[in-house]
């Protein structure tokens, strides 16, 4: 089971590992429910396991900076009390699967954590595990080593029941049958349009007093468009490292230090026989196929050629290994082995991978060169100046942050203190800047803010992006001021024909769907009402011959209870609106084997999502769950 999560956790999955494992757990502050209560009042209680307010006050400002950098201080100041519920329930749930997996005695082995973490690409430096990367990375988020690996170790334990569930699902063939048949129906209909200016046309007119009365009451609607201009400090990282020059002897010493960064790793040129295996595998068949592999270790070891074998039995597979090849080039469930690999003309196997069996025979190998320090000096230095400017970034970061609050009118205090230059924007709108600062949402957002505009004060640090920051405060503000009734009335008589047309046409729908009920022709009521008849003939439900909306409303409604009864329906759309009548409905064929397959694999996933849910809710109905509102 753990190396069937650690199969299905690589390539994309593998890529996005920080998203999923920090943000989703350090985000939501699943270290400190490691650590237990201590003496914390406690804010609920889960089978007898604490979770302490200060679990809670953690999970909770993770998620609020979290809201606060992509979306501004307002958004997470409104949503404050749903983020504390989230919080709350996302470490609820996570202690339940959690003591689930435990109770099922499922366990993570050390090497698995350790093996999974070097495979994590956002780790990697030329194809290889960095413990500096590594160790960035986590700084950057304010997670220890071992915080980080017991959340990976709680991640591999939690999934190993889901995909257990997942894997494990199946789809009958009736259910598969029905699928298609749903999916693949085709539906014979005829529809009517309505213009949206079918009644405008018609000389649809709007009184004075209804226009005199909108502007009166929606004078909001009337007004100019705030616009605000701001001074603004702006802290870069590419100005930090522009600053820096690191010393002949720092260089050095960063270099015997991390001498591994500095070279090429090594390569290896293989051959390789696959002896493929079904994704659901019999004993008879994996007895064939070791007996099949063990005849051709035989052969190979008599003399016969290992290249002429390989064309022979795995063409593809072949063709896939050989030249000279990076480590992390090859598949993962083979890199363990390859790795040990250090001489021409080496055959191993059989190996066990998800696609069947795998004997590999060494071309060549190229051991790991060290590049000398007078070759690579200038990455080194680029590798210095970067982590030192970080470090520093981040504390002109807390720096600028103090400084502006400490003094919330001005922003020359700082400009001074920090040797940086108080900025200036042109005026811009809510929705759209003037420059590139003020084209960032953050920054447009929290210039409108009452904080800035009303009260006056400098803004927080804002991270326009993950290497700048700024802060503001308002230079000028231009209040929207109301436009002339004689300026806007046209555009309101206009709003106002277009409401009333649209609300009668609405009417004239249910009219003639009312009419079809009772029996009057459909030809008829188009000719009456001089609209356009549409045949639509049979469709499936992803047709690009018709305005989607038609054809949702077309799959939306009963199919015909009775022959020669159609079913009637209606559909709105940007240009109108729909009349239409359901003729006949003819199910979805069972396609060849391959679709069959695809349909088979569609359902079973589907199920087994549903599956886990359902799992998941079980555990969390039958846990023992109290939450003691007062300390949350």
């Amino acid at each position: 089971m753990l190396q069937t999560i650690r199969d299905r956790t690589q390539g994309w999955i593998a890529g996005t590992i920080i998203s999923i494992i920090i943000v989703s757990f350090a985000l939501w502050g699943i270290h400190s429910y490691f650590t237990g209560g201590g003496s914390d009042n406690t804010v609920a209680e889960v089978n007898g396991i604490e979770i302490s307010k200060t679990q809670l006050a953690a999970t909770y400002e993770r998620m609020r900076r979290q809201i606060q950098s992509q979306y501004g201080a307002d958004m997470a100041a409104k949503n404050e009390l749903q983020l504390k519920d989230r919080a709350l329930q996302s470490l609820i749930q996570m202690q339940v699967l959690r003591q689930a997996s435990i109770n099922e005695n499922f366990v993570v082995a050390d090497n698995q954590v350790e093996s999974y973490l070097e495979n994590i690409p956002d780790f990697q430096v030329n194809g290889q595990f960095s413990l500096q990367r590594f160790q960035d990375i986590l700084a950057s988020v304010m997670l220890s080593a071992g915080d980080f690996l017991e959340l990976i170790r709680t991640s591999l334990l939690i999934d190993q029941p889901r995909l257990g569930i997942e894997l494990t699902s199946f789809a009958m063939p009736d259910e598969i049958n029905n699928a298609m048949s749903l999916v693949n129906q085709e539906r014979d209909f005829q529809y009517l349009t309505i213009p949206s200016n079918y009644f405008l046309t018609q000389g649809l007119q709007v009184p004075n007093d209804l226009i005199q009365n909108y502007y009166n009451q929606h004078k909001d609607e009337f007004k100019t468009t705030e616009q605000v201009s701001i001074d603004y400090l702006k802290l870069s990282l590419n100005d930090v490292m522009s600053s820096i020059q690191p010393s002949e002897a720092v260089l050095k010493s960063y270099y015997d230090d991390n001498s591994n960064s500095f070279g090429t790793p090594g390569q290896w040129n293989l051959a390789g026989i696959e002896i493929s295996l079904p994704a659901n595998a019999s004993t008879t068949d994996i007895n064939e196929a070791n007996a099949k592999a063990n005849n051709l270790l035989q052969r190979i070891q008599k003399g016969e050629d290992f290249i002429n074998l390989a064309k022979q039995e795995s063409k593809d597979f072949n063709h896939q290994l050989h030249g000279w090849f990076n480590l992390s080039a090859f598949p993962t469930e083979l890199q363990k082995t390859i790795m040990t690999l250090n001489k021409p003309d080496q055959i191993v196997g059989p190996i066990r991978t998800s696609n069947g069996l795998v004997i590999l025979k060494v071309l060549g190998v190229k051991a790991p060169q060290i590049q000398p320090y007078a070759m690579v000096k200038s990455k080194v230095k680029d590798a210095v100046v970067r982590q030192q400017a970080e470090e520093k970034f981040a504390k002109l970061r807390d720096q600028l942050s103090d400084i502006t609050y400490e003094h919330p009118d001005n922003l020359t205090v700082a400009a001074k203190s920090m040797n940086l230059t108080v900025q200036s924007s042109n005026v811009f709108t809510r929705d759209k800047g003037s420059d590139d600062i003020t084209n960032n949402a953050k920054v447009r957002e929290t210039a409108f803010s009452n904080d800035v505009v009303n009260l006056q004060n400098n803004s927080d640090v804002i991270q326009v992006n993950p290497e700048t920051y700024v802060v503001l405060r308002l230079k000028s503000h231009t209040v929207p001021t109301l436009l002339p009734f004689t300026t806007v009335q046209q555009q309101i008589r206009d709003k106002l024909a277009a409401d009333e047309a649209e609300k009668k046409a609405a009417e004239l729908v249910n009219t003639i769907k009312q009419k079809l009920i009772a029996g009057e022709d459909l030809h008829q009521l188009a000719t009456t009402y001089h609209l356009t008849l549409n045949q639509g003939g049979y469709m499936g439900r992803y047709s690009n011959k018709i305005e989607s909306a038609i054809l949702d409303a077309v799959f939306q409604v009963s199919r015909p209870q009775e022959e020669g009864k159609p079913a009637y329906t209606s559909a709105k759309m940007p240009s109108g609106y729909a009349v239409i009548v359901l003729n006949g409905v003819k199910d979805g064929a069972i396609a060849d084997k391959k679709q069959y397959t695809i349909f088979g694999e569609q359902v079973q996933n589907s199920e087994g999502l549903l599956e886990y849910e359902l799992y998941k809710n079980s555990l969390l109905k039958k846990a023992k769950i109290s939450v003691n509102q007062q300390a949350s």
